[in-house]
């Protein structure tokens, strides 16, 4: 029942996200027809891509750690590179990912490992926050956690959907950004 529950937040979390794009883009360009006529025609396919969902569910307690963990660490070393070696958020981003990506070549019978590049490299886009938004570690951390609860919330959804990784990072910065501004 509380995985189902988990499930159907975590779907909310993301139509929530995606509205909010659409809404963002909508606002900006009010004037623009061809702008709107392309947050109407993504609205609709967005409807129809939530409708054909499953929200399915499975028992990974030991992976769902282990996801959080690869989305820190993979937000924290974009981070990194981003910070200390004045990299491009892009390049740093791009640097993790194809580094990552060699990681399942080297352990072919484990069907986890062959995870793991998706859950570091949602978390890159982690940490690809602009620096005035994700002043310091302790933010990209808190971050890079709520997004690794939504990747694990919509793991068995959304597949062949394209934009779910970069999705959740939004939505775990905007959360993250929104607890920031309570706090």
């Amino acid at each position: 029942m509380i995985k189902k529950r988990v499930k159907q937040l975590s779907f909310i979390l993301i139509i929530l996200c995606h509205l909010g794009f659409l809404a963002a883009i909508l606002f900006e360009q009010q004037n623009n027809i061809i702008v709107s006529a392309f947050v109407v025609l993504a609205l609709i396919l967005l409807v129809v891509t939530y409708k054909k969902t499953p929200l399915s569910t499975t028992n990974h307690s030991f992976e769902h750690v282990l996801t959080i963990a690869f989305v820190f660490f993979g937000a924290i070393l974009t981070y990194i590179l981003c910070t200390s070696f004045q990299m491009s958020s892009v390049l740093a981003a791009g640097l993790v990912g194809l580094v990552i990506s060699f990681v399942p070549n080297f352990f072919k019978n484990n069907t986890f490992i062959k995870t793991m590049p998706t859950a570091v490299y949602c978390g890159a886009f982690v940490g690809m926050t602009n620096l005035s938004v994700a002043p310091d570690y302790i933010f990209i951390t808190l971050a890079s956690t709520i997004t690794g609860l939504l990747l694990v919330g919509t793991k068995d959804t959304f597949h062949g959907v394209g934009g779910k990784l970069g999705t959740l990072a939004f939505g775990g910065v905007v959360i993250t950004f929104l607890i920031s501004q309570w706090i």
